[in-house]
């Protein structure tokens, strides 16, 4: 048998597109939610200069927002908010039922709720050691 070894993927190899085909198989076989697909959202000024985005991924119907960012002097703007609402919209357009993610900061849960997100549960001693919330929003 030959030596096996395990390692993390370089910069421009092709696993991460053999792996997707890979787990999309086993989910058209199985028809269990295996394929974790990453969506990209960009916020642009009007000549195409980037303000911001965020990143997340879709799995059996559930989008899980993992990031959002917005340049330093676009910040306390709303941008972070239409980031947001566009995940949302992304989110059911792409067949997602439920919308999730987690925080370590609630200062806006207020307007959160008011706009359908709920908290789901508190995780103490979470990422950095501190306690981050799961919040969700059912988008049907």
């Amino acid at each position: 048998m030959s030596e096996l070894t395990i390692r993390e993927m370089e910069q421009g190899e092709e696993f991460a597109d053999w792996f997707d085909d890979l787990t999309m198989r086993e989910e058209e076989v199985t028809g269990d939610p295996a394929h974790l697909e990453d969506h990209y959202l960009i916020l642009s000024n009007e000549v195409g200069d980037w303000i911001g985005g965020l990143r997340y991924s879709l799995r059996g119907g559930v989008a899980h927002l993992q990031d959002v960012a917005v340049r330093e002097e676009e910040r306390h703007q709303g941008h972070g908010h239409r980031l947001l609402q566009g995940f949302e919209e992304h989110a059911l357009q792409e067949g997602a039922h439920l919308a999730e993610f987690w925080t370590d900061d609630l200062e806006d849960e207020p307007e959160l709720l008011a706009h359908g997100w709920r908290r789901v549960i508190r995780r103490d001693r979470y990422f950095g050691n501190r306690s981050w919330y799961l919040l969700e929003k059912s988008l049907l």
